[in-house]
């Protein structure tokens, strides 16, 4: 018996990429802002869609104590981890939160600021 095919998954909103900052600090020892793309590593570029965000997903932002500004659909990728940043743009987010299932992830962005693009 033939089974119907799957359908595979689109991610039509665009390429995101997904960067770690660079150990940059200042004199004193505090943590530098990231002020342009060459102030972090490159991990990976993923197409991503943007989702909805539901209530509830604001409430868990909350008591996870972030500013949830977007939510995205991306295929799985295990090196991305909550301690990485996503650029999108010019626009930087720091990644809060990864809901991961089988095959896709959702990333929970707080968007952290404007950056240059060199």
């Amino acid at each position: 018996m033939l089974q119907a095919k799957k359908e595979l998954p689109t991610y039509p909103d665009g390429v995101l990429g997904i960067y770690k900052a660079k150990p940059r600090k200042t004199d004193f020892g505090a943590r530098r802002n990231i002020e342009k793309r060459s102030d972090m590593e490159f991990v990976a570029s993923l197409c991503f869609n943007a989702q909805t965000i539901r209530e509830q997903d604001y409430e868990f932002a909350e008591r996870a104590s972030f500013k949830l500004s977007l939510k995205v659909k991306t295929p799985r990728f295990d090196l991305v981890t909550s301690d990485h940043l996503a650029l999108i743009g010019t626009t930087l987010f720091d990644v809060s939160h990864i809901d991961k299932t089988k095959d896709e992830m959702y990333l929970f962005l707080e968007e952290v600021r404007e950056i240059d693009f060199e």
